[in-house]
């Protein structure tokens, strides 16, 4: 007899890790919300870059001279007139806030799914300290 997996054994393996049997695991949602998070970005930013080079000619030396100036209202001010620059802007938002996401999740996820106040404590602390660091050290 072969000691080798039958077919139907391996799919059932591929399957389980795929959608395990307690739910969604911590582990799959922070991969996924990553995943999710930098193709986004991603697109996001290739788009900016895209609406940048339709409106107007820009040159490699006006993009490394551009800055964000991190107000919100002229960053919706440049969403609705579709610049792109403030499309880009909304990409790297997007880049930056993808890995607080997946820290508030996992708060979650260890209150709910594991039932852990131990983990959840500290993962809460460690999302304290992330949106601290973000917002006043500017």
């Amino acid at each position: 007899m072969s000691t080798g997996s039958r077919p139907s054994d391996r799919a059932a393996r591929e399957t389980s890790a795929f959608a395990p049997e307690g739910g969604l695991t911590i582990q799959d949602a922070s991969a996924w919300i990553l995943r999710v998070g930098v193709v986004t970005s991603v697109v996001v930013m290739l788009c900016g870059l895209a609406l940048s080079f339709l409106h107007r000619p820009v040159s490699v030396d006006q993009m490394q001279r551009a800055a964000f100036d991190g107000n919100p209202h002229h960053l919706w001010q440049g969403l609705r007139d579709l610049r792109g620059q403030a499309v880009i802007e909304l990409g790297i938002y997007l880049l930056v806030f993808t890995p607080i996401l997946r820290v508030a999740t996992s708060m979650v996820l260890f209150l709910v799914e594991e039932r852990d106040l131990l983990y959840t404590v500290v993962t809460f602390f460690v999302l304290v300290l992330t949106l601290a660091g973000l917002l006043l050290l500017r």
